[in-house]
């Protein structure tokens, strides 16, 4: 970042570009880098949080068939079906 912010100013100091044109320049290039940022924690915490989410959906699915008989007559009972 700081090479660019740099390179940015020297631009604007040589007059080849206006100093407007230098905002949207280090305005951009600070987007690019938190995004970058955003991504990689997103994908660091996602990489934690992965055997938690097996062990879970494992747990659910485990449950689940026990669980469907008890569900069906629920809902049976609330559409008044029963």
């Amino acid at each position: 970042m700081q090479t660019d912010r740099s390179a940015v100013l020297s631009l604007v100091a040589s007059g080849r570009i206006t100093p407007r044109d230098a905002e949207r320049l280090l305005a951009v290039s600070h987007d690019r880098e938190d995004t970058i940022l955003r991504w990689a924690l997103c994908l660091a915490f996602g990489s934690m949080l992965l055997p938690q989410v097996a062990n879970a959906v494992t747990t659910i699915g485990q449950a689940l068939p026990a669980l469907l008989p008890a569900m069906e007559r629920t809902l049976l009972l609330i559409g008044g079906m029963v």
